[in-house]
This record gives C-alpha cells, sequence and structure tokens, in this order.
C-alpha cells in the first residue's frame, strides 16, 4: 500500500541558482502549455519571508517540444528581462505560468504550467555566530528520591 502511494507522489523539481550570476536552466512546459508560442511567467515565493518575486524569463530552446531553456539574472531587478534581486539565500517555491505577454507580472487567471522548489544560493555568505556564555557554571541534577 505505501509503494503504491509512493509511487502517485508527484515529483518536485529543483533549479538551483547562484546569486549575482547569470544562471541557465531547464523545465518541461511544454507538455502542459495550452497558448501555440507562450511567454513564461516565474513566481519565486521565500521559503523564509513568504515574499513573491515575479519575473518574465524569454525561452531561448531550440527544440521547445522536448525542453523549454531560460537564461535568469539573479542580481539586478528587471522584471520584464529575466533578472531579479531575490533578496536572502535560501529555498523558494516557484511556479510557472503560461501568457500571451511580455509586460504582464500578475498571475491572475493564466494557466500553471508547472510548480517546484528552487535554491537560492548565495557563495559570498558568511554566517555570524554568537557564543552563548553559560552563567553559573554550576550544574544541578534532578533526583526524584529526595
Amino acid at each position: 500500500m505505501l509503494i503504491g502511494f509512493l509511487k502517485q507522489r508527484k515529483k518536485r523539481k529543483m533549479i538551483v541558482i547562484n546569486k549575482n550570476t547569470t544562471t541557465n536552466f531547464v523545465a518541461t512546459l511544454f507538455e502542459l502549455s495550452q497558448l501555440t508560442n507562450p511567454d513564461y511567467l516565474f513566481e519565486f515565493e521565500s521559503d523564509q519571508t513568504k515574499t513573491k518575486y515575479y519575473t518574465i524569463i524569454a525561452d531561448i530552446s531550440t527544440n521547445k517540444s522536448r525542453f523549454n531553456e531560460f537564461n535568469f539574472i539573479e542580481g539586478t531587478n528587471n522584471p520584464t528581462s529575466g533578472s531579479l534581486d531575490l533578496g536572502s539565500p535560501g529555498f523558494y517555491n516557484y511556479k510557472v505560468f503560461e501568457q500571451n505577454s511580455t509586460t504582464n507580472l500578475n498571475p491572475t487567471g493564466l494557466n500553471e504550467v508547472e510548480q517546484g522548489k528552487m535554491k537560492l544560493i548565495d557563495s559570498t555568505y558568511q554566517p555570524s555566530f554568537t557564543q552563548h556564555s553559560v552563567s553559573p557554571t554550576t550544574n544541578v541534577v534532578y533526583n526524584p528520591g529526595q
């Protein structure tokens, strides 16, 4: 019974993007697209802050019926040209919508063709740690018999 359940679970796709760089990634959006030559609106939602970011990324694939290829620029904010400044590194949920517009950044009423997970990596990020000092240093042991 459990094996059948695991087989039926929907696989989530993972996109990995490096902060302040250009990243190429592929997706398979053609299978669920209803429009002939759609423009794709991407929605990225931060797991940590729940902030949503929208951008339109041009499909640069030469074989769109097999896969869709995108060139995303992270670090500059030009959402109608495939670039965003996403903020903090971490995990994001993403959704992709098809449309017939190169300027619309509102997904209301659009057909969703894919969703998944995106990881934003910042190789320059250095976490800061604060060491906790314990005072007093005497340990107390609970003894229920006393």
